[in-house]
């Protein structure tokens, strides 16, 4: 006996027809296509160039959305940019809301002005001093590993050297963040716990004397509109 021969043509026939069923997304399907999330203000300024920028001096100039309202943050963040980058601070320019050419980071509020743009120019600059020191490895001919960087100077432990102004001209950051630099550990950062002059909002300066509910004065000197590295300082008394 010949068993019957069967074809999909016949199986579809026999069934009646054939129901295909798929689901389309969009939200997932945008998902796919969308790049990984980034920590705190990086994730909606994805430029390197938008938050650090290295001059053929070795000098840095570093970017925030974020404004001085007295609670210290661009002290705070100048100091995070400078520990990142291993420069001095005096070689560390910040600007603050800078509408041509800062990130946009909404609204200075509280203490998110540190988890958010704090967040974002420690992983920045963490990457930035990743990208010089590679490119200094590969001028020097040594693993990356093996160099260490004191103010802005890559050094072997043979001690030869290359300066940041020496390798500026090769560095491009023209390109995403990738969130992936390690940033320093707390315990070797070399400014915790010391003191450092109070960094005024550049592009609004406080002027002679200001008081707040009658109990702290604050003396500054008139701050001119340009970038604050050390001036000017507030002496403060209660």
């Amino acid at each position: 006996m010949n068993a019957p021969t069967l074809t999909r043509r016949s199986f579809t026939k026999a069934m009646g027809g054939l129901v295909l069923a798929f689901s389309l997304d969009p939200a997932e399907l945008l998902a796919q296509g969308a790049a990984a999330r980034l920590p705190g203000s990086l994730n909606n300024n994805r430029r390197l160039d938008a938050w650090v920028r290295i001059g053929g001096d070795g000098n840095a100039t570093v970017y925030t959305g974020k404004v001085e309202l007295g609670q210290g943050i661009l002290t705070a963040l100048w100091q995070i940019a400078a520990e990142e980058l291993d420069l001095a601070l005096p070689r560390v320019k910040i600007y603050s809301a800078d509408s041509a050419n800062s990130p946009d980071e909404g609204q200075t509020a509280g203490s998110q002005s540190i988890e958010n743009s704090g967040t974002a120019l420690r992983l920045a600059c963490a990457e930035v001093r990743a990208i010089l020191v590679d490119l200094a490895a590969a001028k020097l001919a040594v693993p990356a590993g093996s160099l260490t960087v004191t103010d802005g100077v890559v050094m072997t432990p043979d001690r030869l050297k290359v300066t940041y102004g020496e390798i500026a001209g090769q560095l491009d950051l023209n390109r995403e963040v990738t969130g992936k630099a390690v940033p320093k550990p707390a315990r070797k950062t070399r400014s915790r716990m010391r003191p450092n002059p109070l960094v005024c909002q550049a592009s609004h300066p406080i002027g002679a004397k200001m008081t707040t509910a009658g109990s702290f004065v604050m003396q500054a000197s008139a701050a001119a509109a340009a970038p604050q590295t050390t001036a000017p300082r507030l002496r403060c008394s209660r």
